[in-house]
């Protein structure tokens, strides 16, 4: 498919209960006051002016009774006898007075001593009034000043778990020879500021309220724990694991390799190491997808793998990268007039191989030009082939293949669910299924991206839907985007990529728009009466947010078959429910379950306060014979592009994929404001990312929208948000988008991916092993020669 013109929006980046600790102590309950005073009169004599207190407030009772009479003289001595017994010894057992009377005289005596000799101007009131002021104010300074602490560091969030790097940077400027003096013991940790707080009734267990499956979060209606906090709580366990357990040495990185892959990594891992660190690249264990990628290549011997390689390099749209003896050159099949922005590819590809190519060996990489994925490779051959690896035997190339097979399901293990799915006997909704009893939420963004157990994403996304590829032979071809069901080895593009530093910024408080922003073409599928375009992952969410309640009956979900009963029901009934089910807002559930706080609302309602949503421009990737160019701008609303100063205005973004991945995605990140992803296009960060930490992860059928953004931003009514946590996630994107997506980062990661190649295309693929020497971490003293050397020059 050739590059297409796109247009792209330009943003900046448990309740606890404080212990009060009693003074107690026990006192004789058969002596008389008299006898414990000739017993203890050293406590007396050590604490007079404790002495003269209490009687000045024996003296004060007397004056207050109003009564002269020996009974009353008697009552108050008996009072002071017990109150200087409490002193001496603790409580006193006065058979004359209860409990209530005991307490009393304690408040009493404690606001003698605080106050001496003006006691006597207060009335009995004013001194209570004290006492408890004085009460409050401990209250405050042990238990409300650090819940205002708390709730004030929550508008001031962490950045979530910083990235896992090493510690110091070497100031060598090349590789070949480790820095003197470098210090890689310790890992970056996480900014240590507060993070936005949970319910404490969350934090005090690990069980789960809600059944996490296949990378889904399934609502459990029952639960009084709204689904996002156990989401949140969870994403961040798990990102601070994973940034805690990163190598620090090279020879942790090394064992840690053996342990995921069950091999030695390739020849020059140690100079990539060294890149790693003097570049501080963060989270240096998380490769996972060079493996996945290139593990079936493992089956080719080189000899195969090479000419499959010579081959690829013929295929048209193409372009490849040839390193010999760490020079660069390349050759392209591709008409640079017909297809937009490929020799910026190109470019852009080569850039990012300079600076590492005197390390890699003699390489040849051969690149689609296009930004879609080329090459699926049927299950049974792929299952062939890993049995192969696992063997340590080669594929017979002269092995014959079954090249008959047809459709997104041949990719898939004949026990995975797409194999069983059609379109046509469950057809898609263009308005998702809001029911309580439906509701889920990404927990994994990775797991729901396979296609194969999540096969109603096929017709829910463009660059799928109604499409169904033939199964090819292993291709040794690189893309920029791919899905999990292509066999394409992923790159890194570098379109649309910005240096964080030049980005102007406004602050979460500057912020002034709460609904939730999209501007953009409508791309993502070619639009004619040849293609279900209406269910397209754009076109579907823009419908959906600009649905006005009055568009369509009150009909029950639609059960036609076909694209041609989605596209005819388009115009007034849409394929779903007359209104959206949310969830209680979590500040408003009260205790209650969640079934019990569910709100109905319409869709110009929901749409009124959570949704601004636009396609900007004109129509393209549309049929104009056929009128399907007329139908889009008939059926849409066009507004003109954002400018950069008021998208900035906007807190909540929504990413979602075009023709293939969103290259807008870092910038977005950057700009400060929360980002709403919804993709089925794994990334080079995907495995370096987290989301509830970093971003919010959305469905592709969007069911899961309205409840996010209520979570967020509170309910119809504007109450019960969690605006804390909205910035905390939003300032930890930002802050990861210029810590892990340096152009370092990205070169880290073709470092990698070519040292894995190089190594496949190795004619003596053993001899391409890495053998660890001590000498080469730097972290284990090999920078001691070094110093010698230095001092004998």
């Amino acid at each position: 498919m050739p590059l297409r013109s796109q247009t792209y929006i330009h943003i900046a980046p448990s309740s606890s209960r404080d212990a009060f600790t009693q003074l107690s102590s026990s006192c004789p309950t058969n002596a008389s006051a008299q006898s414990q005073h000739q017993t203890h009169p050293s406590n007396y004599k050590d604490n007079q002016a404790r002495t003269a207190a209490i009687s000045r407030l024996a003296l004060l009772r007397m004056a207050w009774s109003g009564n002269n009479n020996s009974e009353s003289h008697s009552r108050h001595n008996r009072r002071l006898s017990a109150v200087l017994e409490e002193g001496a010894q603790g409580r006193h057992d006065d058979d004359g007075y209860d409990d209530a009377h005991k307490g009393r005289r304690r408040r009493r005596s404690f606001t003698v001593l605080l106050l001496g000799s003006y006691s006597h101007l207060l009335r009995r009131r004013t001194r209570r009034f004290i006492v408890y002021a004085f009460g409050i104010f401990f209250l405050y300074l042990t238990v409300f000043r650090l819940i205002l602490n708390s709730t004030f560091h929550a508008d001031l969030p962490a950045a979530g778990a910083a990235s896992s790097g090493l510690k110091s940077k070497p100031t060598s400027r090349t590789l070949r020879d480790p820095p003197p003096r470098a210090n890689l013991a310790g890992a970056r940790a996480r900014d240590h500021r507060p993070r936005a707080p949970l319910p404490p009734r969350l934090l005090s267990k690990r069980t789960r309220d809600h059944r996490v499956e296949g990378g889904l979060l399934k609502v459990n209606p029952e639960s009084l724990v709204h689904p996002i906090y156990q989401l949140i709580r969870d994403a961040r366990d798990e990102w601070d694991q994973k940034v805690a357990r990163q190598s620090k040495t090279l020879k942790q990185a090394v064992a840690e390799y053996r342990r995921r892959y069950g091999r030695q990594p390739p020849k020059g891992f140690d100079k990539w190491w060294a890149y790693v660190c003097e570049h501080d690249v963060p989270l240096p264990d998380e490769y996972d997808q060079i493996h996945h990628d290139l593990l079936p290549f493992r089956a080719l011997s080189p000899r195969d793998l090479n000419s499959r390689i010579d081959v690829a390099s013929l295929l048209p749209d193409s372009y490849t990268l040839k390193v010999k003896r760490g020079s660069i050159r390349t050759l392209s099949t591709y008409d640079s007039q017909a297809i937009e922005g490929a020799n910026e590819r190109l470019e852009g590809q080569a850039a990012l191989l300079r600076p590492i190519a005197q390390w890699l060996g003699d390489i040849t990489v051969v690149y689609s030009v296009h930004d879609t994925a080329t090459a699926v490779v049927g299950y049974d051959h792929k299952r062939e082939l890993l049995e192969h690896v696992e063997e340590g035997e080669w594929f017979d190339e002269d092995d014959e293949i079954d090249m008959t097979l047809e459709g997104w399901a041949a990719a898939c293990p004949f026990s995975s669910p797409i194999r069983i799915y059609s379109p046509l006997t469950s057809p898609p909704s263009i308005l998702p299924n809001t029911s309580i009893t439906h509701k889920s939420f990404i927990s994994s963004h990775s797991s729901t991206m396979d296609l194969c157990s999540n096969p109603s994403l096929i017709s829910l996304h463009g660059a799928l839907a109604g499409k169904s590829p033939k199964v090819q032979p292993l291709t040794p071809i690189f893309s920029l985007s791919k899905t999990k069901l292509h066999s394409d080895v992923l790159g890194v593009p570098v379109e649309q990529w910005i240096d964080t530093k030049h980005l102007t910024d406004i602050s979460w408080e500057d912020k002034t728009e709460d609904r939730l922003m999209w501007r953009g073409s409508n791309t993502g599928a070619y639009h004619s009466t040849e293609t279900p375009w209406r269910i397209s992952h754009r076109t579907r969410l823009l419908k959906m947010a600009n649905m006005a309640s009055s568009e369509h009956d009150l009909a029950e979900p639609h059960t036609n078959s076909g694209w041609d009963g989605v596209e005819a029901r388009f115009g007034n009934e849409a394929g779903g429910p007359d209104f959206v089910e949310m969830l209680p807002s979590p500040r408003n559930m009260r205790s209650q379950q969640l079934k019990k706080g569910i709100q109905r609302h319409g869709w110009s309602e929901v749409n009124e306060r959570y949704m601004d949503l636009a396609f900007t421009g004109s129509p393209l990737q549309c049929d104009v014979q056929d009128g399907t160019c007329e139908d889009l701008a008939y059926e849409f609303t066009w507004a003109d592009p954002m400018t950069h100063e008021d998208a900035l205005k906007y807190r909540y973004i929504v990413d979602v994929d075009g023709n293939a991945w969103s290259a807008r995605f870092k910038r977005l990140l950057s700009s400060g404001s929360l980002i709403f992803k919804s993709s089925i296009m794994p990334e080079w960060w995907t495995d370096r990312i987290q989301p509830w930490v970093h971003y919010v992860p959305v469905q592709m059928d969007y069911s899961d929208l309205y409840d996010i953004l209520g979570f967020f931003q509170g309910d119809l009514s504007f109450s019960g948000s969690e605006l804390p946590l909205a910035r905390e996630i939003a300032t930890s994107g930002k802050e990861w988008a210029s810590t892990h997506w340096r152009k370092e980062d990205m070169t880290a990661y073709v470092f990698r991916l070519y040292l894995e190649w190089g190594r496949l295309m190795a004619e003596r693929r053993g001899d391409m092993d890495l053998v660890y020497e001590e000498s080469m971490d730097w972290g284990n003293g090999s920078d001691r020669g070094h110093e010698h050397e230095e001092e004998e020059l």
